[in-house]
């Protein structure tokens, strides 16, 4: 029988869906409920405007193919917006409507790289990153991070090779939780231009900010000339208004003829975004109120959980964004896998390791990634940046009650996991 692509069989799984599936084990056994900290998905519901205009959307026909950039009134709406909130300069016709951002991503990727090209990502980063790399046969490098999983601008200089085309940036970040001072960003536009490079801005949590300011790194080239501008900005509907499941995002393109490479990209990828969901995305635009309110819910659970694990001597940092923690358990002796899986069974919380978010994919020559699928496999075991080897992501957008439960489930695991150790030892 054929053998399916090698670009295919090269992608990795997530770890986040791995343990997705665990989870959902679990609790079709009757072993649950689990405490899922391992998904950011908000524990909000959309705000009731979004589901009565999608509702009305479908009522009155509005079912059919939209163009494959996205309704005409949401771009215009989104223009307005990118360009009030973000400092953007921008005309409707370079917003490009996406079902969600995570294809909106491969999109652009798609247009800034060629087969072999090189994508700067971040030493840890989320899956999806990697994942999409694969899929644009581009390679990827990774740039360091240093405290508080801050970027380290000189490092970042040091990983530009003649093959790098574009860096990615993410800020607030997934999975760190950390936000990028406009000084840092500064930094690494610069760099870019220097280079000659794209920059991928995605900034999905871009209102999720708690000690911070959110940063759109497509300000800084608002007073260019179009021709000189470099950044695509990337954003969702999915993480402001809770609206993960409606997988509605859109694409912020530099310059006009990139919009216009990114209208042609869009038809063989998704055709169109979903008509009636671009509908409910106009009236979240029209009401930022719920944000607030998320955001006032995510900074109570993050000071709850970051007080319990800095506590637990399980943190050295405190994430300034989105809904995210990386807590370090090389204490307990176990690796963030051995801990995600033990926690899950012995105290039904879900983590997610953060090792999955940290593969440290290296290219040969010919520009395919080293390592072999073994027969049978679905993905080559990739190494992964020894960082992140102790490390787990807690997602905190659960319930306050299941912060602090799960939290002191968490903590109570790793007290046994070193008590373990210490017997073990003596």
């Amino acid at each position: 029988m054929p053998s399916p692509s090698r670009r295919s069989q090269f992608i990795p799984f997530s770890p986040i869906r791995a343990m997705f599936r665990l989870a959902d084990e679990m609790d079709r056994a009757g072993q649950g409920p689990v405490i899922r900290f391992h998904v950011g998905d908000p524990d909000f519901a959309p705000p009731d405007s979004v589901i009565d205009a999608t509702h009305q959307a479908m009522k009155a026909g509005k079912t059919h193919y939209p163009q494959s950039v996205g309704v005409h009134e949401l771009r215009l709406a989104l223009t307005e917006k990118v360009t009030r909130r973000n400092g953007i300069a921008a005309e409707w016709e370079q917003v490009v409507v996406a079902p969600g951002s995570t294809e909106a991503l491969l999109a652009v990727m798609e247009v800034a790289l060629d087969p072999g090209d090189e994508i700067l990502l971040p030493e840890i980063y989320w899956p999806n990153y990697g994942q999409q790399t694969l899929l644009a046969s581009a390679s990827s490098a990774f740039y360091p991070l240093g405290a508080g999983y801050q970027p380290d601008v000189e490092g970042t200089r040091r990983r530009i090779t003649p093959r790098t085309r574009c860096i990615l940036v993410n800020s607030p970040s997934n999975p760190t939780g950390a936000v990028f001072p406009r000084e840092t960003l500064r930094a690494l536009y610069d760099l870019a231009r220097e280079h000659d490079l794209w920059i991928l801005s995605d900034e999905a949590y871009e209102d999720i900010v708690f000690d911070a300011e959110h940063v759109s790194l497509g300000s800084f080239e608002r007073d260019l000339p179009e021709e000189e501008r470099r950044v695509f900005s990337l954003f969702t509907f999915s993480k402001s208004y809770a609206m993960t499941g409606f997988r509605l995002g859109y694409i912020v393109s530099p310059t006009m003829s990139t919009a216009t490479i990114l209208r042609k990209t869009q038809e063989p990828l998704v055709g169109s975004t979903a008509s009636m969901i671009q509908w409910g995305g106009l009236a979240a635009l029209k009401d930022d109120g719920p944000i607030a309110v998320m955001r006032d819910a995510y900074r109570r659970r993050r000071d709850f959980a970051v007080g319990m694990l800095r506590e637990a001597g399980l943190i050295d940092y405190t994430p300034q964004g989105a809904f995210y923690v990386l807590a370090d358990v090389a204490s307990t002796g176990l690796t963030g896998e051995e801990f995600a899986t033990a926690l899950l069974e012995e105290e039904k919380v879900c983590v997610a390791p953060a090792a999955g978010f940290a593969f440290a994919l290296r290219f040969g020559a010919g520009g395919a990634p080293e390592g072999s699928v073994a027969p049978g496999a679905a993905a080559p075991d990739y190494p992964v940046n020894p960082r992140a080897r102790h490390l787990v992501r807690i997602a905190f957008c659960v319930s306050d009650e299941d912060v602090k439960e799960g939290i002191a489930r968490l903590v109570r695991f790793a007290a046994r996991c070193r008590d373990r150790r210490g017997a073990s030892a003596r």
